[in-house]
C-alpha cells in the first residue's frame, strides 16, 4: 500500500481528480445548507416547511431514475475528460442561475433550476467513476479508490461546518456564489487530467432500447434477489436505511428548526458529526466487528441507527445532535459496508451489474416514497415531525430484530 501511495502522489492526474473531487463535494455540502436556508426563507409556512423540503429529494433524484441509465450508456461512449469538464462548467452555471431564479421566480423556480443541475450531474458521477482506472496502474486501483472516498468524508466534513457558517451569517446568495466558484475551479483541476486511451463503446442505438435493457436488468435483479435471502436481507436493508433518510430530511430538518436558533449553522454542525461517526464506523468494521457474522451486522447497525433517531427526537441541544449524529453515522458506515460486501460475495461477477441496478432504483423509489408520503402528512397537520422519526426508528429496530431472529435460525 505504501509503494501504491507513493505512485499515486506522483501521479498528476489522480491528483488533480482528487483535488477536482474535494472541490466539488465540498460545493455539493456547501450547495445543500444554502438551498435549506433559501427553503426556510421562502417556506408558504416557515414554522412547517415539510412541503418545500419533501420536494428536494424529487428534484435531486428524479433526474438520475429519469435519465441515469441514457447517461451511464453515452458516457460509455464519450471523452470522459470531457464529460466531467463540461458537466462542472454546465452544474456551476446552474448554481449561479439559481440566484436570479429564486429572486425573480421564488422557491419553485430555484428548485425547477436544481432538477437541471441533477441532470448534468447524471452525466457527471458515471464518468468520474470509470475515468479512474484511465488514471491510475491496475495494481493502484484499491488504494486510489481509498483515496478518492476520504477526498469525498473530508469534503463533507469540511463544506458541512465551513458552508453551515458562511451560508449562516452571509446568507443563502453568498452560499450558492461560493458554490459555483468551486465548480468553476473544479473545471480547472479536471482540464487538465491526461486518461490513456480507450476504446468507447458504440452509441445506444435508440434511447428506447437502453430503457429496455435496463427494465431487463431490474427485472433479472429482482428474480436473482428474491430467490436468495443473502441477497434480499442486505437490499431490504438498504432500502429501510432510505426510508428513514427521506424521513430523516423531511421531519428530522423541521425539528432542527424547531431545535436551534442558528439553524443552517447548527445544521451543518451535525451533518459534520454524521460523517465523523461514518469514518469512526468504517474503522471499527474493518476492526473486529467484521469479525461477526454479516446478519448480525446488519442487525447491529440496523438497531443502532433506529436506537439514534429515537435519541434523535428527544435532543434539544447542539451537543446532544451532534453526539446522536456521530453515533449515527457509526452505525450508517457499518450497514454500508456490510451489505456492499455481502450482496458483492453472494452474487456472481456476470450478474452483480443487475443486482446493483435494483438496489440502485429501489432505494431512490423508497426515499422519494417516505419523503413525499411524510412531506404531505406534515404539511396537512395529521403527524408531528417527532412521530414521523420516532416511527423511522421503531422501524428500523423491527428489522434488526427480525435479522436476528433469521441469524439465530
Amino acid at each position: 500500500m505504501r509503494g501504491a501511495g507513493a505512485r499515486l502522489a506522483r501521479n498528476s492526474s489522480f491528483r488533480s481528480l482528487w483535488l477536482g473531487q474535494f472541490v466539488s463535494i465540498f460545493g455539493d455540502r456547501l450547495h445543500y445548507l444554502a438551498l435549506l436556508a433559501l427553503i426556510m426563507e421562502r417556506a408558504r409556512d416557515p414554522r412547517n416547511p415539510a412541503p418545500e423540503l419533501a420536494l428536494v429529494p424529487a428534484v435531486s433524484f428524479l433526474p438520475t431514475i429519469l435519465i441515469g441509465p441514457l447517461a451511464g450508456a453515452l458516457v460509455d461512449s464519450w471523452n470522459t475528460r470531457t464529460v466531467l469538464v463540461v458537466s462542472d462548467f454546465i452544474r456551476g452555471c446552474l448554481v449561479l442561475l439559481m440566484i436570479p431564479a429564486a429572486i425573480y421566480g421564488g422557491l419553485y423556480a430555484a428548485l425547477g433550476v436544481v432538477f437541471l443541475l441533477y441532470v448534468a450531474n447524471s452525466f457527471f458521477l458515471p464518468a468520474r467513476s470509470a475515468i479512474l482506472p484511465d488514471i491510475v496502474e491496475e495494481e493502484d486501483l484499491v488504494e486510489a479508490n481509498s483515496l478518492a472516498t476520504m477526498a469525498g468524508v473530508a469534503a463533507t466534513i469540511a463544506g458541512a461546518a465551513l458552508g453551515g457558517f458562511l451560508v449562516e451569517r452571509a446568507g443563502w446568495r453568498w452560499g450558492l456564489g461560493v458554490d459555483a466558484m468551486t465548480y468553476f475551479l473544479s473545471v480547472g483541476f479536471l482540464a487538465v487530467l491526461r486518461p490513456r486511451t480507450r476504446a468507447r463503446r458504440p452509441l445506444p442505438a435508440t434511447a428506447a432500447a437502453t430503457y429496455r435493457a435496463l427494465v431487463r436488468d431490474i427485472r433479472e435483479g429482482a428474480r436473482l434477489t428474491v430467490r436468495d435471502r443473502a441477497v434480499l436481507g442486505p437490499i431490504l436493508a438498504l432500502v429501510l436505511l432510505w426510508v428513514a433518510g427521506g424521513a430523516l430530511h423531511v421531519a428530522g430538518t423541521v425539528l432542527l428548526k424547531e431545535r436551534m436558533s442558528a439553524f443552517v449553522s447548527g445544521t451543518g454542525g451535525v451533518l459534520a458529526a454524521v460523517g465523523f461517526g461514518m469514518i469512526a464506523g468504517t474503522l471499527v468494521t474493518a476492526g473486529r466487528a467484521g469479525l461477526l457474522p454479516p446478519r448480525l451486522r446488519s442487525a447491529i447497525a440496523l438497531g443502532g441507527a433506529g436506537a439514534s433517531l429515537l435519541l434523535f427526537t428527544q435532543a434539544a441541544t447542539f451537543p446532544a445532535l451532534a453526539g446522536v449524529a456521530f453515533t449515527a453515522g457509526i452505525f450508517v458506515a457499518l450497514l454500508l459496508v456490510t451489505t456492499e460486501s455481502s450482496v458483492q460475495r453472494a452474487v456472481a461477477a456476470e450478474a452483480r451489474g443487475r443486482v446493483f441496478a435494483l438496489r440502485d432504483f429501489s432505494t431512490r423509489v423508497a426515499v422519494l416514497a417516505a419523503a413525499g408520503v411524510l412531506g404531505l402528512a406534515l404539511g396537512r397537520g395529521w403527524l408531528r415531525p417527532e412521530t414521523a422519526v420516532a416511527g423511522a426508528g421503531a422501524l428500523l429496530i423491527l428489522a434488526a430484530v427480525a435479522a436476528v431472529v433469521g441469524w439465530k435460525r
